[in-house]
């Protein structure tokens, strides 16, 4: 069975996300989008690319590697040097410390208008399987590193009766600085 393509979609669409793992934590990185339900690609093992990104697919039967597609490599020098740096400063900037665990215990415990990207299930049954295993069957590896606020409906903080999200900090992966982690929201949608 050939994937399929969005290359004939006759609208605009978002094509990729480009997210990062720390030094050392590929095979983590990998088998924590495993855990969201999605299918990697390691280009060190295909096709002799001799790249080492990583291309991580939300729908194993979708694998264009130009759209609906998160492309996941290791930190880069420039942004290891400034972790570093910034690194060293929590270690004395009470302030900035502060600042930091303000921020984070929002993304963990209130994370609607934290900036984060989505990944869409089918269903809400096919959510809660994801649900069920970032909440019971995390390996010690992940533990303290991944949360995870599922919102359904009914809940006061549900937008609508309509979707379940659930919203997911780590810092095993990030689009941005792994001092102020990642978040993900995982979205099912009811099946009218």
């Amino acid at each position: 069975m050939s994937p399929t393509l969005l290359t004939n979609y006759p609208g605009q669409l978002l094509n990729h996300v480009e997210i990062l793992y720390q030094r050392g934590e590929r095979e983590l990185a990998k088998q924590f989008f495993t855990f969201l339900g999605c299918t990697i690609v390691d280009t060190e093992t295909d096709s002799g690319t001799g790249s080492s990104i990583l291309y991580v697919y939300p729908e194993a039967t979708c694998q264009d590697r130009m759209n609906n597609v998160v492309y996941l490599s290791e930190i880069r020098e420039p942004q290891w040097e400034l972790e570093q740096v910034l690194a060293e400063r929590l270690k004395t900037d009470i302030e900035l410390g502060d600042a930091i665990a303000k921020y984070d215990h929002q993304a963990r415990n209130e994370p609607h208008g934290i900036a984060h990207f989505g990944l869409r299930y089918l269903s809400f049954g096919a959510l809660e399987v994801v649900i069920d295993k970032l909440e019971n069957e995390l390996p010690p590896e992940m533990a303290g590193r991944v949360s995870v606020a599922a919102v359904r409906p009914g809940d006061p903080r549900s937008m609508t009766d309509e979707l379940i999200q659930a919203f997911v900090r780590t810092d095993i992966v990030c689009a941005g600085l792994f001092p102020f982690g990642q978040l993900i929201e995982l979205q099912a949608q009811r099946i009218m």
